[in-house]
C-alpha cells in the first residue's frame, strides 16, 4: 500500500504567522490605552470578553496549523480544522468591531487606537484565508 504524498505548501507556515499576528493584535490595546479602558472596550456587547475566545482560538490554530504542517496530524483535516476556527474568528470579530464602533471614540484620544478593531478584524481573516489556501493545498 503506497502512501500519498501531499504537495509542499507553505500556507500552514503562513498561517502559523497569521495566528500569532491575531495575538499580538489582542495585546496591543494594552499598550495603546489604560487597562480599565481595555476592559470596557473588550467586553462592551457581550457578557464575555471577546479577546479571550479570539485569542484562545489564534493559539489553538498556531498547534494545529504547525501540526498539519510538521506532518503530526493529517493535513487534510488540520486545514480543516483551521478553515473553522479561522471562520468563527473571523465572523466574532466582524460582528464585535461592528458592536462597539460607537465607544471607540469615547475610550481614548489616541488616533492608532481607532483603527484597532479593523486591524484586529484583518488578521482573522488572514488566518480564515491561509486556512483556506492550505485546504485547497492538501485537499
Amino acid at each position: 500500500m503506497s502512501q500519498k504524498r501531499l504537495p509542499e505548501t507553505p500556507a500552514p507556515t503562513v498561517g502559523v504567522v497569521a495566528a500569532l499576528a491575531v495575538l499580538v493584535a489582542v495585546v496591543a490595546p494594552y499598550f495603546l490605552i489604560d487597562a480599565p479602558e481595555v476592559g470596557v472596550y473588550y467586553s462592551a456587547p457581550t457578557f464575555l470578553p471577546i479577546h479571550l475566545v479570539v485569542g484562545l482560538f489564534a493559539m489553538v490554530a498556531v498547534v494545529v496549523f504547525a501540526a498539519g504542517r510538521n506532518g503530526r496530524t493529517d493535513p487534510p483535516t488540520a486545514a480543516g480544522a483551521t478553515v473553522v476556527l479561522g471562520g468563527f474568528m473571523t465572523l466574532l470579530v466582524l460582528w464585535w468591531a461592528v458592536e462597539v464602533g460607537g465607544l471607540v471614540g469615547s475610550l481614548t484620544s489616541v488616533a492608532a487606537f481607532d483603527y484597532h478593531r479593523w486591524l484586529l478584524l484583518a488578521t482573522a481573516f488572514a488566518v480564515a484565508a491561509t486556512a483556506g489556501w492550505f485546504a485547497n493545498d492538501v485537499l
